[in-house]
């Protein structure tokens, strides 16, 4: 193997080793005593290749953290100006991530002398002016090139004024110094720290970004980068008086902005051949990029101060432990902010009325709106050959004829009335598509009660169209598609209103159902408002034939989008510090009474805030009550009323705010009501309570205020509305009607923000910190209370009209999935994925029950029964349940009967009904009843 097939080898199984392996590989080396070659250490090497030598893009100098692998980027291609636009975004909103973790310990905002250390082009000069305007920078060129290349970029954006560019002696002392990568622009590192010594005032500070080994490494192409030692940084700072306060590693984030697996294909598109110095360089990093991924190699970003008259060896261990044990970038909260965004699909919608496949021949039942979407999709059902039941809304069940029938929305009895009906005639339907969510009034003049009647029958009629359907049940072979269908309920841009906004609750109840029930294969589709009734069906029916598995989708002019969760990037990195709130205004807080209420209060009146009414429906406890006493022992004045879902109470609120109190500037709508129960056991009345203090509450304020000069109208709720979760079908219906308002406040003009939160935790909570570790074995954090408050200033920002904070782990989260599919909405993060599933272990399985004997099949049915009810009840691999124990003495309840489900299903392709589960039978009867499905 040459050389550079060595580099690249050992680079791949440095990255696959665990930290195990990994420190007794360091340690190895270390007594081997690796070091530089003779001669090219890193004082005597002169000039280094680096990035440079292969850059010619402006779209960046440096490298860049991401936080997932995209495929389709080439650090290499982008270096020579070749990136697509949507990835020199991704390198734009990387870099911004990066110089905000940078400088996330120092307060731009207060000015003094800053020192730019390795200016390179001006680029990291020109973005700290522009994000600290009361700064005075001085940047030190280390050639005439940078001097060139810096003085003109800053001459650009017209900085000059604030910014010199210098490469003589430095004149007095500074407040900052500060380098992004800047040691590799250096000859002599020794004497660059010994100049910081002198440069940087008594407890001034140092900036730095760059890479460090952790061990000394001797691999082919790798020395011509020389990168510095991590115990030679220390020795460094400790020679001149710094001392480390803040540290973070971005290497997994670095080595994976640097995967190449094709980079020799990209070197061969670029025409370059071996021995060319730009393949040894690119070379050179493919090498680090693999370090930085198997940690031998830490991309560190370092806040020291100067304490020179410290004692040195005390400080060299501090700085030596703090160094080691750093953060990791992916847990900053700046890392936590997601929203969800609608893309194009690959290809645009046919033109063709529809598919003339086998299954357009199947019986297809439609719940038809008064629009007349369904009555046109079913002629092309029945243009197709298929058959069509069409199901109206009315006052009680009744059968017109054969195809035709009238079901109530709120009596669920109908339904199953309904699907008795259907069965008596053969007509099971492969395809159901529910098309109620069309027919929402616009919700312009509806008071509270009329909106949530309005909302609450088009979701009670799902909810027990799904019922009915689950009771009907499916066997191996057959096969429900569920397609829910809204008009003009979500938005594709910024620009778009929200007519359907009644139906938005809706994709929460599909949402619920998509995650309880994955048998029912429930599709949820949003149609173009401003499309005819012609062109909808028609564009529906080629929606209902298309292949793949997008399950959330959205017809706007002939074209298909599909949802994904994006992480949330483009937001100001200093912009949190201006933040304010004012003294002279009153801000209101619905659900201001409980828990997370009391916590935003406070931290408003932190802000500033002086004036707060806080909403709650029920008496206040002695907890509130200390806590609204110590605000107002603080200057603020506190008033706790009544709630806001019934419009008497919002009247009484408004009215005496208008009398003794300032103007009103902000709402933060936390109020909740919690009523958990999957949907088997969901009714409508149970929906109605979470709608009154979620739904009504939002949407009286929204009437109330809807003229008022407001600064921000935020609504709050929990992470789960992004991400799904079992038993909350109510919440998840509830919280995606605040998105929807978000979105329909701000299509008029009007403040509105959406925002879903993973759990808070206070730092003394025994108990969240059991839940944390329950939570983490999912890969789903709880959110520190110190930095929940941190982010919840950027949310003010300007993001997205929905945004969730969530500390996720996707390997962890995606990996605990059931089934080897990503759930669309989350593809972006399947790269990170590592299942630890075996491909073959159904097809082993499988021959193990149909091609081997009945009693070894049996007992591999059972083996891996007993194997899943472990793993949803987390007993560990050593505490298998017995054959003759039930579900319900192990513990199981519903939610977690929902899990096994979903798993036996997800990896079976078998459904097993969920009162199986709950009532009583022994896991060898359940598994025998699974033995006789697979045969």
């Amino acid at each position: 193997m040459d050389q550079e097939g060595q580099g690249r080898s050992l680079a791949e199984r440095l990255a696959a080793l665990t930290p195990e392996k990994r420190a007794l590989l360091e340690l190895a080396l270390k007594a081997r005593q690796q070091v530089r070659p003779s001669g090219a250490s890193a004082e005597s090497q002169g000039a280094r290749l680096a990035l440079e030598a292969v850059f010619q893009a402006e779209t960046y100098s440096t490298l860049a953290p991401f936080m997932e692998v995209a495929p389709v980027f080439s650090w290499l291609l982008a270096a020579q100006g070749q990136a697509s636009p949507s990835q020199v975004a991704l390198l734009e909103d990387a870099h911004r991530d990066l110089r905000g973790a940078l400088f996330r310990s120092v307060d731009l905002a207060s000015g003094g002398r800053f020192l730019g250390l390795g200016v390179g082009e001006g680029r990291e000069l020109v973005a700290l002016a522009e994000r600290a305007p009361a700064a005075r920078i001085v940047g030190q060129a280390s050639s005439p090139e940078e001097l060139v290349a810096a003085r003109a970029r800053v001459r650009a954006r017209g900085l000059q004024e604030r910014v010199d560019v210098v490469s003589g002696p430095l004149e007095g002392t500074f407040d900052v110094a500060f380098g992004l990568e800047a040691l590799r622009r250096t000859e002599s590192r020794a004497a660059l720290f010994a100049a910081l010594g002198s440069a940087v005032r008594d407890d001034g500070t140092l900036v730095l970004g760059d890479v460090f080994l952790r061990t000394a490494l001797s691999l082919p192409h790798l020395d011509r980068l020389s990168l510095p030692l991590l115990d030679e940084f220390v020795e460094w700072l400790g020679d001149t008086g710094f001392e480390v306060v803040d540290c973070v590693d971005a290497a997994r984030e670095v080595g994976q902005f640097l995967h190449a697996p094709e980079l020799d294909a990209n070197l061969s598109h670029l025409g370059w051949e071996e021995g060319d110095t730009r393949v040894g360089v690119a070379r050179a990093y493919e090498t680090l990029g693999g370090l930085l991924r198997g940690g031998a190699a830490a991309y560190l970003l370092v806040t020291a101060r100067k304490r020179g008259d410290a004692d040195r060896g005390a400080r060299d261990a501090r700085n030596r432990e703090r160094l080691s044990r750093p953060q990791a970038f992916g847990d900053l909260p700046h890392t936590w902010l997601y929203a969800p965004r609608w893309r194009p699909a690959p290809e645009p919608l046919a033109s063709d009325p529809g598919p003339r496949s086998a299954s357009s021949t199947e019986p297809c039942l439609i719940f038809t709106d008064d629009a007349g979407v369904g009555a046109a999709l079913s002629r092309l059902v029945a243009e197709a050959g298929g058959r069509c039941v069409l199901v109206h809304r009315g006052e009680s069940f009744r059968q017109e004829d054969a195809g035709r029938f009238t079901v109530s929305a709120r009596n669920p009895e109908d339904f199953l009335s309904l699907g008795k009906a259907l069965a008596k005639e053969g007509l099971a339907p492969s395809r159901v598509v529910y098309l109620w969510g069309v027919d929402v009034p616009v919700p312009d003049t509806l008071g509270v009660g009329a909106l949530q009647d309005a909302a609450l029958d088009v979701c009670g009629g799902a909810l027990y169209l799904t019922q009915s359907l689950l009771q009907r049940g499916a066997g191996p072979g057959t096969s429900t598609s569920l397609w829910v269908v809204t008009r003009g309920a979500q938005r594709l841009d910024d620009a778009e209103e929200v007519p359907g906004l009644l139906g938005s609750p809706l994709w929460g109840v599909g949402k619920a159902i998509a995650y309880e029930h994955p048998e029912l294969d429930c599709r949820r589709v949003d149609l173009d408002a401003r499309g005819g009734v012609e062109a909808e069906a028609r564009s529906l029916w080629t929606e209902l034939g298309a292949r793949g598995r997008e399950d959330q989708v959205l017809l706007r002019e002939g074209r298909r989008h599909v949802l994904r969760l994006e992480r949330h990037r483009r937001w100001d990195w200093e912009g949190a510090s201006r933040f304010q709130l004012r003294g002279d205004a009153t801000y209101l807080v619905t659900g201001g009474l409980g828990g997370l209420g009391l916590q935003v209060a406070r931290w408003m009146v932190e802000r500033g805030a002086r004036h707060l009414v806080l909403l709650g429906r029920k008496r206040a406890s002695e907890v509130s009550t200390r806590e609204v006493g110590e605000m107002r022992a603080r200057g603020a004045s506190i008033v706790s009323l009544a709630g806001v879902s019934v419009d008497s109470d919002l009247d009484f609120v408004m009215a005496g705010i208008s009398k003794r109190m300032p103007p009103l500037r902000g709402i933060i709508h936390a109020a909740t009501e919690v009523d958990d129960g999957i949907l088997v056991h969901q009714t409508r009345e149970r929906l109605g309570r979470v709608f009154a203090e979620k739904v009504g509450g939002a949407w009286n304020l929204h009437r109330w205020l809807a003229g008022a000069p407001l600064d921000f109208f935020l609504l709050v709720s929990s992470s789960t509305s992004l991400m799904g979760a079992s038993g909350q079908g109510n919440h998840l219906a509830a919280t995606a009607f605040l998105d929807g308002l978000a979105g329909y406040r701000r299509a008029r003009g009007l403040p509105g923000q959406s925002s879903s939160w993973g759990a808070w935790a206070a730092p003394d909570d025994v108990a969240a910190r059991e839940l944390e570790a329950r939570m983490r074995k999912r890969g789903v954090g709880m959110v520190p209370l110190e930095q929940a408050f941190t982010v919840l200033a950027r949310v003010f920002g300007p993001v997205p009209d929905v945004v969730g904070v969530m500390p996720i782990h996707w390997p962890t989260f995606l990996g605990s999935l059931p089934g080897d599919d990503t759930p669309p909405l989350f593809s972006d993060f399947a790269g990170a994925a590592r299942k630890d599933r075996e491909d073959g272990g159904r097809r082993e399985l499988m021959r193990r029950v149909r091609g081997g004997p009945r009693d070894e099949g049996q007992r591999a049915v059972l083996a891996w029964f007993q194997a899943q009810v472990a793993r949803v009840l987390e007993l560990g691999a050593t505490q298998l349940p017995e054959p003759e124990q039930t579900l319900h003495e192990l513990g199981l309840d519903s939610l977690m009967g929902v899990e096994l489900k979903k798993h036996i299903h997800a990896e079976l392709q078998v459904d097993v009904p969920l009162q199986a589960l709950l009532e009583g039978r022994s896991v060898g009867a359940l598994a025998e009843s699974l033995y006789e499905a697979l045969r």
